[in-house]
């Protein structure tokens, strides 16, 4: 839960309650892994964001709770088949679906998702929010069969990651944000401004969780750090890296990193100075965030996306 209050933490506990009777299947054990899923934590940012979207219009808990439980439930989904291609064992500190059911009956859990998600979307929206919907899906996949396509490559740039988190992260972010207000009868200036909100801290969040890929908390971050190197997934501190002066040193580092753990990598990426280049740009994004937001009408909404930018700048890099 991002904002301590008592009308977010209420509607959030709906969100809760939905996703788990969400999950109900004929096979218990999945039904059950599921659940255990769900409860292992999450940040639940993306029906945050549904939620305080809708309070910039008619905003009515019968509606949004279900759009945001939806939303919720495809990201969990794309985690899952994350975590299938990655063959990670562990998901926020637990053994992850894939570990626990197989590859095999893990690619159904997911899939299961997205079908319940959209079980759920059906029942409330038009065709064009039904449309917005499956581009930004589109655009997620898309974005993950970039970064597939890219591991192991070291000419990848930076405008290569940007776009691929601008699809793996930040749409999803947007189309949270912009869609709660859609159903509140927000005009489209509106919308418009709290999709952008929602992409610029979707591409910082991004950014800050690829930082602390390198130096957060394992537990914290709920997975072993540097994993996305060891798996060919160079990301922004990485490729910055690669294009300074200590490009060679960086190459020599990520050809082994199975063997010192990472530990040359990090001592590389931390002097060439790619770290807090990274952080830079994480600010930048939050900064075009602000700005936006200065722009949106006073009240509940506002106040909750300044609180929300500034738990992003909190957040330990």
């Amino acid at each position: 839960m991002i904002i301590n209050d008592d009308f977010l933490a209420t509607e959030l506990n709906k969100v809760e309650e939905l996703l788990l009777k969400t999950l109900k299947t004929r096979s218990k054990m999945v039904e059950a892994s599921l659940k255990r899923f769900v409860k292992s934590g999450g940040k639940r940012l993306r029906p945050t964001f549904t939620i305080i979207g809708s309070t910039f219009g008619d905003y009515k808990s019968e509606i949004v709770i279900p759009l945001a439980t939806a939303i919720e439930i495809m990201h969990m989904a794309t985690l899952i088949h994350d975590d299938i291609i990655d063959d990670a064992e562990t998901r926020r500190g637990t053994k992850s679906i894939q570990a626990t059911l197989g590859k095999n009956t893990a690619v159904y859990c997911g899939d299961f998702l997205f079908t319940r998600a959209f079980m759920i979307i059906a029942d409330m929206a038009e065709i064009d929010m039904l449309k917005d919907i499956s581009k930004a899906i589109a655009f997620i996949c898309d974005s993950e069969i970039d970064q597939n396509e890219q591991k192991y490559d070291i000419t990848v740039t930076v405008r290569d990651y940007l776009k691929r988190i601008g699809g793996k992260t930040a749409t999803l972010f947007a189309l949270s944000i912009a869609s709660g207000a859609h159903k509140a009868g927000c005009d489209k200036k509106i919308i418009n401004k709290l999709s952008n909100i929602g992409k610029s801290i979707g591409m910082a969040f991004q950014i800050v969780d690829d930082i602390l890929d390198f130096t957060g908390n394992e537990k914290a971050v709920g997975k072993p750090l540097l994993s996305d190197a060891r798996q060919g997934i160079y990301t922004l501190p990485i490729i910055y890296s690669l294009n300074s002066p200590y490009r060679d040193q960086t190459i020599k580092a990520i050809e082994i990193i199975d063997k010192d753990g990472g530990k040359y990598l990090l001592d590389t990426v931390l002097e060439s100075g790619s770290l807090e280049r990274a952080k830079g740009l994480a600010n930048k994004y939050i900064k075009k965030a602000l700005k936006i937001k200065d722009t949106l009408p006073e009240g509940y909404g506002k106040g909750a996306i300044t609180e929300i930018i500034e738990k992003q700048l909190e957040r330990k890099f």
